[in-house]
């Protein structure tokens, strides 16, 4: 499996919430405890987490991964919801992050407009705990990944971190990214270079049509964004911003005709962009966005404040309350801009559109493949197909001399002559086929080896 989809699979991990394992347990044996808890059986509220992780857990890379460093058990308070899972064949660990817990609604409002909030420093400050506790070295290849809220605190370890020269990939999954004043320090601190180096460590991998990746200003490479097939119905609003829709498939039942969610243990294909939820999302935040820090702090803060009282807290983690001016903000301003995301940007009548004659936001076509290959052997190929595509030429030439050498009188066979013909052009289309691939194989090599180049630079 690839590193992306072992990240998947463990922030899928992280919301059955599960804290009575003990750190050196197996993601198996972990698993066999869940088998008896009644969240994981069919009808529990975790059960489509518990399947994809089951039948995940079939390849040995999952399920022998061992768990560490839970934050539970180290003193952290509930929203900083971490833990790292690391491999004894090959060595990498995966710091991992869940998404927002109770009472962090709130912190996600702060971080569109603040340097750092309070949630975000005490994931950093887990992570270097994790660090000095584990003697974690160079040695190690080291991941940080987390989803949703989980996906911003690994994208601000990797950027924050003292222990930068740890951290080799981060894998955000569907989470936000930061307000102008973040990247500023980043910046300031770190040089451009510095900045850049940091932040080509990061790879997005967002579902079709998620709504929080959007949020706040993206720091990850526009060439390291991959977007995942989320088959949800329309109905289930808050299945496209769940993680574990990335291994589902909607199956019709033979008896009813109705479409019914199938969990699987396996990643869904890549597609080649933003549904058209997702890019409703993208163009609200536009407009949030567009806003003075003061309107948009105001605007973010109750609508995150809203989230919060669904899960029936009236304050933040940290004591975060709405205030009246913050209320005044949201009618003056968030209601105006998602009226006009809605009905004045294109993106916001192909939602509505879709939202009233589909039963799914989900793209139709069949998704991209990303492929690992080893490009000296394709560049071999280049060559055979070069070489390939001159004998035909040599062939083409062959039969446009012996043409061009029969006596007059054969000429004159009106037959003869057309299939000579025929056979030339045949094969100098053939020519040109091979030539095309030729190149085409040949640009191919070429991005492989950029992209190499790339990588090789920031290590």
């Amino acid at each position: 499996m690839t590193e992306e989809e072992i990240s998947l699979v463990l922030n899928t991990f992280m919301y059955i919430d599960y804290k009575e394992a003990d750190d050196g347990m197996t993601m198996n044996e972990i698993l066999e405890e869940l088998s008896r808890h009644p969240d994981c059986q069919e009808g529990g509220i975790h059960f489509g987490e518990y399947t994809v992780l089951t039948q995940a857990a079939r390849n040995p890379e999952i399920g022998s991964l061992v768990i560490d460093n839970q934050s539970c058990l180290m003193g952290y308070d509930s929203g900083t919801a971490a833990c790292t899972f690391g491999s004894e064949e090959t060595g990498t660990l995966y710091v991992v992050y869940r998404g927002t817990g109770d009472g962090e609604w709130p912190d996600n409002g702060l971080g569109m407009t603040a340097e750092s909030t309070r949630q975000q420093e005490r994931a950093l400050d887990y992570f270097e705990d994790a660090v000095e506790r584990g003697g974690i070295s160079k040695e190690r290849r080291v991941i940080v990944t987390g989803h949703s809220k989980g996906g911003n605190k690994a994208q601000f370890v990797t950027m924050s971190t003292k222990y930068d020269d740890l951290v080799d990939a981060c894998y955000n999954i569907d989470g936000q990214g930061f307000s102008e004043s973040a990247i500023a320090g980043w910046k300031e601190e770190y040089g451009r270079d510095g900045y850049e180096e940091r932040r080509r460590r990061i790879t997005g991998i967002f579902g079709e049509n998620d709504y929080v990746n959007v949020l706040g200003n993206s720091i990850v490479p526009e060439d390291q964004v991959y977007y995942v097939k989320t088959p949800v119905q329309v109905k289930n609003f808050a299945g496209y911003h769940d993680v574990k829709y990335m291994f589902a498939s909607l199956e019709q039942d033979p008896r009813t005709g109705e479409y019914v969610t199938v969990f699987g243990g396996t990643k869904n294909d890549y597609v080649p962009g933003r549904g058209d939820l997702g890019s409703y999302a993208a163009a609200l935040s536009c407009f949030l966005m567009q806003m003075p820090p003061e309107q948009r702090d105001g605007c973010a803060a109750t609508l995150m404040q809203l989230m919060e009282l669904g899960g029936g807290r009236k304050t933040g983690l940290n004591g975060e309350k709405l205030t009246l001016s913050d209320i005044g903000d949201f009618i003056s301003a968030g209601i105006p801009a998602i009226y006009r995301s809605v009905f004045l940007t294109g993106q916001g009548r192909d939602m509505l559109a879709a939202a009233f004659h589909q039963k799914t936001f989900s793209q139709d076509m069949k998704g991209h493949m990303i492929l690992m290959t080893d490009y000296s052997l394709m560049a071999g190929q280049v060559q055979a197909l070069s070489q390939m595509a001159s004998q035909v030429r040599k062939r083409m030439r062959e039969v446009r001399e012996t043409a061009d050498r029969l006596p007059r009188f054969v000429k004159n066979n009106w037959i003869l002559c057309r299939s000579l013909k025929g056979e030339a052009q045949r094969l100098e289309r053939e020519a040109e086929s091979l030539e095309e691939l030729s190149g085409l194989l040949e640009e191919i090599v070429k991005l492989y080896m950029e992209r190499d180049v790339k990588v090789s630079q920031l290590w």
